[in-house]
């Protein structure tokens, strides 16, 4: 079968990345069963103000208050357990590259407390309760104690990195349209990698990648020693995927799944 191969290559922390993206499908030996699986659960389910929360997340760990030393943590916040090593792994490059002065103001929110914010600051800066993200566990607002997030280091260096940590930049200024929320330089998303990095190489917002998913169906990309392999699929009952021993699955609380294998990792 014809491929047309494109390779994009650029450097980034610790690693160089390598994205292969492939017109035409490969021999997918191993049957998954979904049976197990919620479209509406996963680090990747989309929730917007169209598209409500299903389900509260039920794997929310503390932020440890300690977390970096170049990182206030001022109150008990909340996230999904597994966002939380990357984020000190975050923290930790930005300190070694000299950004010392991250705050976090906010993680997980409850429905009731969204409902407020909601009252308080009106549709432009935030949501009705059941279609804001922070109620995924999977967001979190990262300020500077030095200045407003668009104006100082702190902020221009979570733009140009929290890619590389699994984190995207939720609401940036120029998708505005796509979005339907105002620029909001401190609200970052997890939704892990490679995800993150495809979303950033090619200027996708959420919405976007979850529509080029759909479109595209599949791709494979290299982050330094691991490659993985992301497809799509609205089966709910089965997919067939190449052979590993290490596959996650989200939902895209969309009517569909997204399957990333980890085929090779040294």
């Amino acid at each position: 079968m014809k491929k047309i191969i494109f390779i994009l290559i650029f450097a980034v922390i610790g690693f160089q990345f390598f994205a292969t993206e492939q017109v035409g499908a490969p021999d997918l030996p191993q049957q998954l069963s979904l049976a197990s699986y919620s479209v509406s659960n996963g680090d990747l389910v989309l929730v917007n103000r169209d598209i409500a929360l299903q389900n509260e997340p039920s794997n929310l760990a503390s932020i440890p208050a300690d977390i970096a030393d170049n990182v206030i943590v001022n109150s008990e916040y909340f996230l999904e357990e597994q966002a939380i090593p990357p984020l000190k792994q975050l923290f930790d490059a930005a300190a070694n590259d000299g950004i010392e002065h991250f705050i976090i103001n906010s993680a997980y929110r409850s429905g009731k407390l969204q409902e407020q914010l909601y009252e308080q600051y009106g549709a432009d800066y935030a949501l009705p309760a059941g279609y804001s993200e922070h109620q995924t566990g999977l967001s979190i607002d990262i300020g500077s104690t030095v200045g407003k997030m668009e104006n100082v280091t702190e902020g221009k260096w979570m733009e140009e990195h929290a890619a590389e940590f699994g984190y995207i930049l939720r609401y940036p200024k120029h998708k505005v349209d796509i979005t339907g929320i105002e620029y909001e330089p401190w609200h970052f998303r997890y939704i892990g990698l490679p995800h993150s990095v495809m979303m950033k190489q090619h200027d996708f917002v959420f919405e976007e990648y979850i529509a080029y998913l759909k479109e595209k169906q599949f791709y494979k990309m290299t982050l330094d020693d691991t490659t993985y392999f992301v497809q799509y699929t609205n089966n709910k009952t089965s997919v067939n995927t190449l052979e590993s021993q290490n596959i996650k699955v989200s939902g895209n609380n969309a009517g569909g799944y997204i399957i990333t294998s980890v085929l090779d990792e040294t």
